[in-house]
């Protein structure tokens, strides 16, 4: 089947089941244009309201972006997952929960499941669904999962790149000393910080464990052997078109590398990758979903954590099938027991034949 069919077999699918549940339709396969096409056949007026709830800007883009590249153009009323209580009290002919993975918990998923319980077509849509997510989002509305397409399905169809991921383990240094901390200083290695930050997680409880592992977090995630080992590789790959996604702009700027972030004053940046007049950009909290990078064949990794669906959602930019060549998604993780269980559950979702581990 041809990725126009694929689409009109979930449309269908959609209709059959009254515009209203839960979609998985895999990276890359038009989820948007899915549900823009659900929603103008399954409509009877010009004149309906749609509701579209989103995590990020860059998801408003690209539903503006289609309505435009199919000429389609309901009235659209945009508003972000945080901002969700603001909406909850009106009445709506179509409701879209656009990348409902991310939907929080305790503070988004209980007012999403009252807007599911008063409005009538309801989806929650997105490419990258874990079971407890899923589990989730159908106790919280009552709904089902209506269409289940995977990114596996839809590499086996053809119409999305395969891939390989790779894993490069670092060491953390052992000999070097060097100086930590804000107000009071103090020296140590990086082995030994680690250390350190760690007996703070086991020993901590409540606010104050958590404040712990994000510290530990953040350190891990812009350690010098990080920096270095991610370096490394871009040394040797001067050549190669990549997207390296990184924790922070502090530590974006040590690799050198044309940057796009949420601080970013316009996406002039983002425009000349995706144009192909650069070929490296560093991507910091922008353009993991919803946007579309032409000829990208190598994704850097080098912020793990225990997210499986944003990592998919990181996987999916290089996953556009115009490249000969299979897609290269190079993970940069330490060997420290607890980052190693992050990167586990991350890739717990993932067909283990895809993982090389260097």
């Amino acid at each position: 089947m041809t990725k126009t069919e694929i689409q009109e077999t979930i449309i269908n699918t959609i209709i059959g089941h009254n515009c209203r549940g839960i979609i998985l339709s895999s990276v890359r396969s038009g989820k948007t244009r899915i549900l823009l096409n659900s929603i103008k056949k399954q409509s009877k007026r010009k004149d309906i309201k749609v509701l579209l709830l989103y995590p990020n800007i860059d998801i408003k883009k690209s539903w503006e972006n289609e309505c435009d590249l199919i000429g389609y153009h309901p009235d659209i009323t945009y508003c972000t997952f945080a901002s969700i209580g603001k909406v909850k009290q009106f009445g709506w002919d179509f409701v879209i929960f656009d990348e409902a993975h991310l939907l929080g918990e305790e503070n988004q998923l209980p007012i999403a499941g009252e807007i599911a319980k008063s409005n009538d077509y309801v989806m929650f849509a997105s490419g990258t669904y874990n079971s407890d997510t899923l589990a989730d989002i159908m106790m919280y509305t009552g709904m089902d999962l209506i269409v289940n397409y995977s990114t596996d399905e839809a590499i086996k169809d053809g119409i999305v790149s395969d891939y390989t991921i790779y894993i490069h383990k670092f060491k953390l240094d052992t000999l070097k000393k060097v100086e930590y901390g804000r107000v009071k200083k103090w020296t140590s290695t990086e082995q030994k910080e680690c250390n350190r930050l760690t007996n703070r997680v086991m020993l901590s409880t409540g606010q104050q464990k958590m404040f712990a592992s994000l510290e530990r977090m953040r350190f891990i995630n812009s350690c010098q052997s990080l920096i270095d080992a991610v370096n490394k590789w871009i040394a040797k790959n001067e050549d190669k078109r990549f997207i390296l996604f990184s924790s922070d702009e502090k530590t974006g700027l040590r690799y050198n590398l044309p940057m796009f972030n949420s601080k970013s004053k316009d996406d002039t940046i983002l425009k000349q990758f995706q144009q192909g007049e650069i070929n490296q950009l560093c991507l910091l909290k922008k353009a993991s979903a919803g946007v579309t990078f032409p000829n990208l064949e190598n994704i850097l990794v080098t912020a793990i954590n225990s997210n499986g669906e944003n990592l998919e959602q990181m996987i999916g930019r290089s996953l556009l099938k115009d490249c000969d060549n299979l897609s290269n998604i190079h993970i940069f993780v330490s060997s420290e027991t607890f980052q190693l269980k992050w990167l586990s559950n991350s890739l717990q979702n993932i067909d283990k034949s895809k993982i090389v581990y260097l």
